[in-house]
Formats: C-alpha cells, sequence, structure tokens
C-alpha cells in the first residue's frame, strides 16, 4: 500500500514519524513524507532516508515564532503567550484560561494548515492515491485529505495527546457552564473545508480512526480517545559517537538539553540557562550539556565540570548517564524511558510538559521545577536526590521494563494494513 506521512517540518517532529514509516516500508509498503518544505530542515527529512514531496509553499518559521502578535491566536487574550499551554494546575485552569486555550490551539492548527498547504495537498493526494495517512498532530492536513480521497488515517503522537487535553478541558467546561453558546472553532473550520470537498466532519477525523502513542504509560492521558500504545524509537540526529562517550565515567554522568524546539521554533530558551549550570556546577558529577554558542551566551562562567557540546547522540551518551535534566519534550522523556534514566524536569509551556513532569514524579523516577522556581540551589538538591536515591533508578529500571515490554510498530503494522483495507472497501461501497 501506498503511505502518505504528515509532519510538521521541524527536527524533532520528522523524527517522530520515521520509525512508523521504517516498519511499514519493512513490511513492503511505499512510504513518503507529504508536507511544506521547511528550508533550514531538509537535512532531517534525508537523514530518514524516507522519500520527501514537498507541497503548498515553504513554512516560514521566523513568522511561525511571531504567531499570536497579530491576535490570530485565542479571542480571550488570557493565554498570554500564544505557546504557553501546558498549565495543568488546577488552580488556573480556570473557565478563561480553558476557553483561551482551545481558542488558541485552534487557531494555531488552523494557520500551521493554511489553505494553500491544504489545496496542494489534496491535489497531490488525489494524483498518488494514498490507501493511508499517518499524520503529525499539528497538521490536521492528513485527516482532513485522508477524509476526501477515501484514505484510512491515524495520529502519530510525539509526547503526551496536548490537544485531547484541551479539548475534553474545554468539553468539560461547556458542561459546566450549559448556558453559554460555546463555538468549536477547530470543528467548525474543518466542516467548512470538508464541506467544499463534499465531506462532512465527524469526531474521527478530530483525533484519527487511533493514535499511536510511544509515550509511557504512566504520561498518557485517561481520556476518551482510541491510543494504540508502541514502544518508543530513539531517532537522534546522526553524529559520530566521540570518544569519550566510550569511556566508563567516573563520577556520575549528567545529562543537561533543553532540546532543539525552542531554538528552532521559539528562538529562545524558556529555562534560565545560567541557573541551571550553576546548580549543576555545586555537585560531583560529570555534566553534559548540550548547548550551543548562542545558548551559553549569557553565561558569565561554565562549571569546570561541564561539557558543552552543541548536540550528542542522546541514546547512545544517555546509557551511561545516572541522571537527565531537560525541559520535558515527549522525544527526551523517550530516550530517558528506554535507557532507564531518572529524570529532572523544568517543564516548557508549548505542549504537554508539565502534566508529563507530574506524572512521571507521582511514578517515582523523576522530579520536576516550574519555570519559575528556577533556582540553583534546587537544581542541585533535586538532581542530588536522583543521583544519590536508589528509588529513582529502581523506579527508572520499571518503567524502562514497561516499554520494552511494549508491542513494537512492526507489531502494529498488520492493524494498519487492516485499517486501510477496511476504508477501502468503505469507499468502494459508497461509490
Amino acid at each position: 500500500m501506498r503511505v502518505m506521512l504528515m509532519s510538521f517540518p521541524t527536527r524533532t517532529h520528522i523524527y517522530s514519524l520515521a520509525p512508523v514509516g521504517w516498519a511499514l516500508r519493512a513490511a513492503g509498503h511505499e512510504v513518503r513524507y507529504v508536507g511544506q518544505r521547511n528550508p533550514s530542515e531538509i537535512d532531517p527529512f534525508l537523514q530518514t532516508g524516507l522519500e520527501s514531496a514537498w507541497v503548498g509553499g515553504d513554512f516560514d518559521i521566523a513568522k511561525h515564532r511571531q504567531y499570536g502578535d497579530d491576535g490570530e491566536s485565542g479571542a480571550s487574550g488570557q493565554v498570554n503567550d500564544p505557546f504557553k499551554l501546558a498549565e495543568s494546575r488546577p488552580e488556573r485552569l480556570t473557565d478563561e484560561y480553558v476557553r483561551a486555550a482551545y481558542e488558541t490551539t485552534a487557531g494555531m492548527i488552523r494557520y500551521v494548515n493554511s489553505d494553500e498547504f491544504l489545496s496542494e495537498a489534496l491535489r497531490y493526494a488525489r494524483r498518488w492515491q494514498p490507501d493511508l495517512i499517518v499524520w503529525d498532530p499539528l497538521i490536521y492536513a492528513g485527516a482532513m485529505v485522508a477524509e476526501v480521497v477515501g484514505a484510512a488515517q491515524m495520529r502519530m503522537l510525539y509526547a503526551a495527546d496536548q490537544n485531547a487535553r484541551v479539548h475534553f478541558e474545554y468539553e468539560k467546561l461547556k458542561e459546566r457552564r450549559p448556558e453559554v453558546a460555546w463555538p468549536d472553532p477547530l470543528a467548525e473550520w474543518m466542516a467548512e473545508w470538508l464541506g467544499r470537498h463534499g465531506c462532512a466532519f465527524h469526531e474521527e477525523l478530530r483525533f484519527g480512526s487511533a493514535s499511536i502513542c510511544p509515550s509511557p504509560s504512566c504520561v498518557r492521558f485517561p481520556l476518551d480517545v482510541n491510543y494504540l500504545p508502541v514502544r518508543f524509537v530513539p531517532v537522534n540526529r546522526p553524529l559520530p559517537m566521540p570518544d569519550w562517550a566510550l569511556e566508563a565515567p567516573t563520577r556520575p554522568r549528567v545529562l543537561l538539553t533543553l532540546g532543539v524546539s525552542n531554538r528552532q521554533v521559539h528562538g529562545v530558551e524558556q529555562a534560565s540557562v545560567s541557573e541551571l549550570l550553576a546548580g549543576l556546577g555545586r555537585l560531583d558529577v560529570e555534566v553534559i550539556a548540550t548547548f550551543n554558542k548562542d545558548q551559553l551566551a549569557s553565561v558569565r562562567n561554565v562549571p569546570d565540570n561541564v561539557r558543552a557540546e552543541a548536540f550528542v547522540p542522546m541514546n547512545e551518551v544517555l546509557a551511561s548517564c545516572s541522571a537527565i535534566v531537560h525541559q520535558g519534550g515527549g522525544a527526551t522523556v523517550g530516550n530517558a524511558v528506554v535507557n532507564g534514566v531518572p529524570q529532572l524536569i523544568v517543564p516548557g509551556t508549548i505542549w504537554s510538559e508539565r502534566a508529563s513532569a507530574v506524572a512521571q514524579e507521582k511514578r517515582g523516577y523523576g522530579l520536576f521545577i516550574d519555570l519559575e522556581d528556577i533556582t540553583a540551589e534546587r537544581v542541585r538538591d533535586k538532581v542530588a536526590r536522583l543521583v544519590e536515591e536508589p528509588s529513582f533508578r529502581e523506579n527508572a529500571r520499571q518503567v524502562q521494563a514497561e516499554m520494552l515490554a511494549t508491542r513494537t510498530l512492526g507489531d502494529l503494522v498488520p492493524e494498519l494494513e487492516a485499517a486501510a483495507a477496511r476504508r477501502r472497501q468503505r469507499s468502494a461501497a459508497t461509490i
């Protein structure tokens, strides 16, 4: 069968879809990324070894960084920054916040899936005739195009399901306030576009016929969504293995990373690099910090126990680490879990980072510090606990074992094939 992978065109998102593409191609299927071209992120597509086709023009990351400045995001204005959507503290989930978060999410999705992109993606799909479209949680074009051309469609998650969490919070708000006429801007937008092509919106299009989920079970939200748990597959930027990484550390090794999403999409870091380095500098540990020159520009003194590298082969380096400090991105969580490494999370605000951090602390293999609470002392104390208290390593190893016992994407391929076959049968029956 023919499979389209539709990804938001940045490295983390591209890599998150690659494993399902590899599993399908290994089973003999034709697999192709189809989406917008990001001129600064061509290499990640090529590094996957999968074919790519560009439709809908170039995606302007610089403009994306400024999204919301012109009032296109949430209408109520209660989310001060359109990317601060990860709030999970019940006392902060006010009616105003929930409505703003949902409207902002819907506006961001519509912005990313422009009319030009949708039209070009549909034109391509009509020519190529895919049997299955696997789509990124931001690229709703995957579900919408699949509906028009009669293909099966599923989401591939890269972190805990933020879109679903925001949606269900909004649904609870509507139940609490039945006297208000609540709009559904996401469904209305999808219905309008689908209607132009002779199709109708239905709820399966909101989260896919199923959602392939590589997150640890404790991070998965208990929501009414058809999740298909699979084993996380580490996909990191291809890099040569440095000699130092092959040597056993003489003291506990701690990896410090803030990922690449803030570097690429937002252009700034949310967490204080200075406080993180100062806290780790007070410990008798070896620190590997994946920071580039721009991230270190504001740091007066890099501690002697810190080795700064712009990028490292994360999965391989984690094998020798006693702890990791990071921003809570889904790929970093997954890399740490498959290596059984305790985690200190300083959760970002753009997706599901805080809820994931809370879940991992509750499960006993991680700790977290909110952005507004970062101090060198808190960083030092929490990393010291992760390294010195055996329970964190023991629980991390338990979660690692659970992940490694989860079915692989190769195991999932027959289910994907069956979904495509069922969709073909339905489409044939309506002709």
